[in-house]
């Protein structure tokens, strides 16, 4: 899989928030744990979104942020 820009998700609505596939796992080389979840936000196009440790994607991580009122939250699924 070559590695792009997409210039087009900007705009698109997130049509689920979802535990990464067993299948999508794989593809990136990642092994799944019980103890550890990948959160994938689905784009309503199709394109999937998901953390990563590092620019390398070397292992999953984690989504964190703060909302309009200043409250910090995490997305798992």
């Amino acid at each position: 899989m070559e590695s792009t820009t997409d210039d087009n998700i900007a705009g698109q609505r997130i049509a689920d928030v979802r535990e990464m596939t067993s299948e999508e796992l794989e593809r990136e080389g990642w092994q799944a744990h019980d103890w550890q979840s990948t959160v994938v936000l689905e784009l309503e196009s199709g394109t999937i979104l998901y953390p990563s440790t590092d620019p390398e994607g070397n292992a999953p991580g984690a989504i964190f942020g703060i909302d309009a009122d200043d409250t910090a939250f995490a997305l798992y699924p």
